[in-house]
């Protein structure tokens, strides 16, 4: 972030000044680690029509299915995965399913990044639901370990 990340890293900062206050608020009401807040910050930048490679959509990067699992409605008129209201509960609901399966918010980190399914199947192959042998045994990918 010192060289070719630092103008993009900038913005982000500067933008958390208006977002994160109002999602770690949430986080925290609902009983979960507000460090959390910064997965908005590594998926969208804050940036509320951000769109991912693999059509995520909005500060949290929900995919269309799982968005749908969530409660957020996406139509020719309307998509709630840009709401920052609605995406940040849906994402708490989320999250607290995701660390009620994997016991662990290292592993709700990761299939955060990766998708559940990809480290259900990682989990299985190497026999651990441990984040560090996971790391260790070289399971996950580069960009979600260092997610």
């Amino acid at each position: 972030f010192q060289h070719t990340g630092q103008r993009w890293f900038r913005d982000w900062l500067q933008r958390s000044y208006k977002y994160m206050p109002f999602i770690q608020r949430e986080l925290k009401a609902a009983g979960l680690p507000t460090d959390l807040a910064f997965m908005v910050m590594i998926e969208s930048g804050f940036i509320p029509h951000a769109v991912s490679h693999a059509n995520a959509v909005g500060p949290w990067q929900f995919i269309q299915p799982t968005g749908a699992r969530y409660g957020l409605r996406v139509n020719w008129w309307l998509d709630e995965r840009r709401d920052l209201l609605k995406a940040t509960r849906a994402a708490i609901r989320y999250l607290k399913d995701l660390h009620d399966e994997f016991g662990s918010w290292y592993l709700v980190a990761a299939s955060y990044n990766m998708g559940e399914n990809g480290l259900r199947r990682r989990i299985q192959r190497h026999g651990t639901k441990d984040f560090w042998k996971l790391i260790e045994k070289k399971a996950l990918p580069a960009e979600t370990e260092d997610y």
